[in-house]
């Protein structure tokens, strides 16, 4: 390298701001779980807001059989894993929260994996239970939420 091409990168970096990254400076595991996490909560529940008796039909459908819910599990445990991962390295109220609910969520995976069955009705009656104001209640309630939890991750 000569120097015109470290004058031209330097230039490019100030122009650009990216003369003020450091090492370690990106953002954190526990920043991308938490917009991950948040974005997942308000786009998957948004739809009860719009169409609350469709959605949970589609719910429904996703819990019909013993497989479904535990191809549901290995999704849930996907979650619960990446939260503890990225909760453990941090210190903080926010990352003790993320990990004890990553553990929460693992042991709700684990009772889809072993009693199948049991979750399916469980969930089903839950479900079910709901009128539809209060579908689109959780539903609002859910997308303030999750926009608030991603918003959250961005300020990490």
């Amino acid at each position: 390298w000569d120097n015109s091409a470290i004058l031209s990168i330097r230039t490019t970096q100030e122009r650009t701001g990216w003369s003020n990254c450091k090492e370690g400076s990106l953002m954190s595991p526990l920043a991308l779980v938490l917009i991950v996490l948040g974005l997942l909560i308000a786009i998957s529940r948004a739809p009860l807001i719009i169409a609350p008796e469709s959605t949970r039909s589609f719910y429904l459908k996703l819990m019909q059989t013993d497989r479904r819910m535990q191809g549901l599990a290995l999704l849930i445990i996907l979650l619960g894993a990446a939260m503890i991962w990225a909760s453990a390295s941090e210190a903080g109220v926010v990352a003790v929260a993320v990990y004890w609910l990553g553990l929460l969520i693992l042991a709700i995976a684990a009772f889809f994996i072993l009693l199948p069955g049991k979750a399916r009705r469980l969930a089903t009656a839950t479900w079910g239970s709901f009128s539809t104001g209060v579908l689109r209640g959780l539903g609002w309630v859910a997308l303030v939420f999750g926009l608030l939890v991603a918003t959250y991750g961005l300020t990490l």
